[in-house]
């Protein structure tokens, strides 16, 4: 399920980083990976880091948090 959702999100690319808010495979906002207390940008992040973040963040607001893709994924 969390390679599905990475695909969505950012087509697999951990080092995503187009500019607009969102970074890494997960599509993190600074606030919210800073809120899950990581440094630096999610894109920048080696995978196994933004994957711990991604299932830290899952399991303490939902799958909410990936509205679009998690709908889509039928999560």
């Amino acid at each position: 399920m969390w390679a599905a959702l990475r695909q969505c999100e950012s087509g697999g690319n951990y080092a995503e980083n187009t500019g607009n808010g969102f970074y890494g495979a997960y599509q993190f906002t600074l606030s919210t990976w800073d809120e899950l207390g990581y440094p630096g940008l999610p894109s920048v992040a080696p995978p196994s880091v933004q994957d711990q973040a991604a299932a830290r963040l899952q399991s303490l607001r939902g799958w909410g948090q990936w509205p679009v893709c998690s709908v889509r994924l039928g999560f």
